[in-house]
């Protein structure tokens, strides 16, 4: 329980709420949702940093984590944005996202594999 509260594990958890906080709350007051992805996506990097210096995540695995959490975040965005109408007259548009996502998850899911065959 002593490894959960050392400064490097605390510190990038408070400054992940704090600063994600902020910029999402600035971008919701601007009404501009590309400040609230980039909030979201600080604090939840900053956090994930914080828990992996506790040791729970094992040592390689954070960045495949980081990205197969960014591709489904991409993924859903783009979804939500299409879904909205957002796109116009140019659905299409939305493959850039999809395909960001797709690129993201199949990284990810190398860099698991990697780890695992280098662990056996």
């Amino acid at each position: 329980m002593n490894k959960f509260f050392q400064l490097k594990v605390i510190l990038p958890i408070i400054l992940g709420i704090i600063i994600g906080g902020l910029l999402f709350a600035l971008g919701e007051y601007d009404d501009a949702p590309g400040l609230c992805a980039i909030g979201l996506s600080v604090c939840f990097i900053l956090i994930m940093v914080g828990v992996n210096k506790t040791g729970i995540i094992k040592k390689g695995l954070l960045i495949p984590i980081l990205l197969l959490s960014f591709a489904a975040f991409i993924a859903l965005i783009t979804t939500s944005i299409l879904l909205d109408g957002e796109f116009g007259d140019k659905p299409w548009y939305s493959a850039f996202g999809f395909v960001i996502a797709l690129i993201l998850l199949l990284v990810g899911l190398l860099r698991i594999r990697i780890f695992r065959k280098s662990k056996s």
